[in-house]
């Protein structure tokens, strides 16, 4: 398991990624939502904020089996997040493309 310091750096690479990558999509591709941009952005700085916290303050500090499966968990939760962030990239890059 990796520890706070290398998940934290991690998760703050991810969601620096994320949100350029939505800040180009904002501003140089034709036809963009700029609203649903500017709700995305707020999801990736909401969802950065989240799981520093969660990162910071872990339950179960005296039971190592407890933490192992909370920052599984978290990881998990992590990785489901950042697919669902990861969908709605592609939807605002290619609106016609949308989820039905």
């Amino acid at each position: 398991m990796a520890n706070k310091r290398d998940l934290k750096k991690e998760l703050n690479f991810i969601t620096n990624e994320l949100y350029s990558e939505c800040l180009f999509i904002k501003f140089y591709e034709k036809e963009v939502d700029v609203q649903q941009a500017d709700a995305l952005l707020g999801k990736i700085a909401q969802t950065q904020e989240e799981f520093a916290s969660r990162i910071n303050h872990t339950d179960g500090k005296e039971n190592p089996k407890l933490v192992k499966k909370y920052y599984e968990k978290l990881i998990a939760d992590l990785d489901k997040t950042i697919g669902e962030i990861i969908d709605e990239l592609e939807q605002l890059r290619n609106p016609a493309k949308q989820k039905s």
